[in-house]
């Protein structure tokens, strides 16, 4: 099923592409595949001709497009939806497709722009109660940049709730909007929680876990559905028959009131506060455990690896780390670098000329004609002639004292 992240990449393309244009003329399925004698009746989706399009908004996995007219057409893709411009294949939802379908559910021609939605529902709704609903929901969802996580485990822990199956509550739109089987699986997994667990068996602190870890991996799916990275070498379990953490077997099946496909590994996802892969680990957020070799990112709170100069969820910069990070480490610089040319007591290290060790040769009162000379001596054990003029060159060497 498209989920979130990917009904939300639709959305934001959609937004730039064709807000501001008319709707010319309305086709598809949805009008063509009626009964014969509806076919000379118009529509609903004939009312959009001639409207201009205000806005485009998401929600979890439903797409909405504002008129002028008051009037709101809302998407949902479906298992497997995509969107074509001008009749071009662009949706990454599109690429894993083998056969697509010869005509889409509904196409919009607009001023400039032809729209092609492929695989999915639509139908014509009330804008005002569709911009009073996303009001009310969209900091629920998974993909919002301003997601309440605190709302959203108070919604799960909810009295309505207790006695539903955990794995159930998080595919529910209403209390978490976005998040799919996929995410629901790598959430419960990362988080150590067994799918089969009822809300009432789990404390506070599991489902701020669980919340944590829900939006971290759609963080992944969204990052990797607009990059084109592989999003399967991200998996711990979803369709694994292996644990990857335990090597053992890994759990199959379709509970519930969704009946939606379910891994898991019985022995990481014990609802142990502990749980959970201990590899590439996402846990020290939600438990306050978070080593000081990973930063946690100001605007998602993904935990990132050392080296990273930027979040890999959000791509948020870790600009204020590193910044002061650098004045740190270059003021250490800059003592180390000044005790160094002190004394000896200051620092462990001196540096030592080695002068030549003459052979009978006589002295001179001319320190030029010295310098401009090739020194006929022999030299000691400890001197290195420099490469370069072939003379004799100062070493950094440990004192003895």
């Amino acid at each position: 099923m498209v989920e979130g992240p990917g009904c939300k990449l639709k959305g934001e393309k959609m937004k730039g592409k064709i807000v501001g244009q008319r709707v010319i003329q309305v086709s598809g399925n949805a009008i063509e595949n009626r009964p014969k004698r509806d076919l000379d009746k118009p529509t609903p989706f004939h009312a959009l001709i001639g409207k201009k399009i205000l806005d485009v908004k998401t929600l979890g996995k439903e797409l909405f497009i504002f008129f002028c007219s008051g009037d709101c057409l809302r998407v949902h893709f479906l298992m497997a939806g995509f969107v074509r411009y001008n009749d071009k294949s662009e949706d990454p939802d599109e690429s894993a497709k083998k056969k697509i379908p010869e005509k889409p559910r509904l196409q919009l021609q607009l001023d400039k722009d032809t729209v092609s939605l492929y695989q999915c529902s639509a139908e014509i709704r009330e804008g005002e109660e569709t911009q009073a609903r996303w009001d009310k929901q969209i900091t629920l969802d998974i993909c919002w940049s301003e997601f309440d996580s605190h709302r959203a485990s108070q919604e799960i822990m909810a009295e309505r709730n207790a006695d539903r199956l955990i794995c159930d509550v998080i595919l529910d739109q209403e209390i978490l909007p976005g998040v799919g089987n996929i995410i629901k699986n790598e959430a419960l997994f990362d988080a150590g929680i067994n799918p089969l667990t009822k809300v009432k068996e789990l404390t506070a602190g599991h489902v701020t876990r669980l919340v944590k870890m829900n939006r971290d991996f759609s963080m992944i799916f969204y990052d990797c559905r607009k990059t084109g990275k592989p999003l399967h070498k991200f998996y711990k379990i979803y369709r694994f028959s292996k644990c990857k953490q335990c090597e053992g077997k890994v759990t199959k099946c379709k509970p519930g009131e969704y009946e939606r496909g379910t891994y898991f590994c019985a022995a990481c996802q014990n609802n142990a506060l502990e749980a959970g892969p201990s590899k590439n680990s996402l846990l020290g957020w939600a438990s306050g455990t978070g080593t000081s070799s990973t930063w946690s990112c100001e605007s998602c709170t993904f935990e990132n690896k050392p080296g990273s100069l930027k979040c890999f969820a959000c791509g948020t910069g870790k600009a204020k780390r590193k910044s002061s990070e650098t004045t740190i480490n270059q003021s250490s610089k800059k003592t180390n670098l000044g005790s160094s040319t002190k004394t000896a007591e200051v620092s462990p290290f001196q540096s030592k000329v080695f002068r030549p060790r003459s052979t009978n040769a006589p002295a001179t009162n001319s320190s030029k004609e010295n310098d401009n000379k090739e020194p006929d001596c022999a030299y000691s054990d400890e001197v290195e002639l420099c490469k370069s003029h072939k003379k004799p060159c100062a070493l950094k060497t440990v004192s003895k004292d």
